[in-house]
């Protein structure tokens, strides 16, 4: 009988390749020390022998490839997530915005089951602008996107919930007067991060804002265009 025992590490070019195409996920573009660290936990948890053994694993077995999916990508969300961002979003930001603005347009990308979605919603509702709103969260995983979905806000304004794979997808074809990233990015690699915050900065109206996790920041912003308005509040130029 095969002795369980965690992968050896660093991963291989070649496990971490097969890894890659059974779970469907791109992990080049990942952290490689938490890519390891949740093969390490798949491993033993499975009961498999190596991380050839799992990437047969998760071929072949959906709960298996579920759960792989779910550590690497971290759907951890709950309402006013680190409350202090919202008291911004509050009390400066958001009115800042709708000096210029009638509604809000926002994105919420990676918003897991959508509590930060819908906590933005209710800043929305007690500032008066819900209605007409329009309201966008997108997230890879299909199983907390039909969570969302279920749990849509209410209130009059327009909510969607779709798949939608920050590294692999387009952007959505609309400008957002803000994007809300917080925590996605910091399983990137850096090339990767650069690709993902080109892509969240594209999509933003002129004075529109991008905010980012409380442990992330952009080391150059006026490569996207962007300006630091906050620790890690970044302003789409107005011209």
């Amino acid at each position: 009988m095969d002795t369980l025992v965690p992968p050896q590490l660093p991963l291989s070019a070649g496990e971490l390749a097969a890894l890659g195409r059974a779970a469907g996920i791109p992990l080049s573009s990942y952290r490689r020390a938490h890519v390891e660290r949740c093969a390490e936990r798949a491993v033993v948890r499975t009961g498999c022998v190596g991380p050839f053994d799992l990437a047969e694993r998760l071929a072949r077995d959906a709960r298996a490839r579920v759960a792989f999916r779910r550590s690497l990508l971290v759907p951890v969300t709950r309402m006013f997530r680190d409350a202090h961002e919202f008291e911004a979003l509050e009390t400066d930001l958001l009115p800042g915005l709708l000096r210029d603005r009638g509604r809000i347009s926002m994105w919420s990308a990676g918003c897991a089951t959508g509590e930060e979605l819908r906590s933005v919603a209710v800043l929305l509702e007690r500032l008066g602008v819900l209605e007409g709103s329009y309201l966008l969260g997108t997230d890879v995983l299909e199983d907390v996107i039909d969570a969302a979905r279920a749990a849509a806000p209410a209130g009059g304004a327009v909510v969607r919930f779709e798949r939608r794979d920050l590294l692999l997808d387009d952007a959505p074809s609309r400008g957002f007067d803000l994007v809300l990233c917080r925590n996605v990015g910091i399983y990137f690699e850096p090339s990767a991060q650069a690709h993902v915050h080109g892509k969240l900065a594209s999509v933003l109206t002129r004075g529109g804002l991008l905010m980012l996790g409380r442990s992330e920041t952009l080391l150059r912003p006026e490569t996207f265009g962007l300006e630091q308005v906050g620790r890690h509040v970044f302003r789409k130029a107005r011209t």
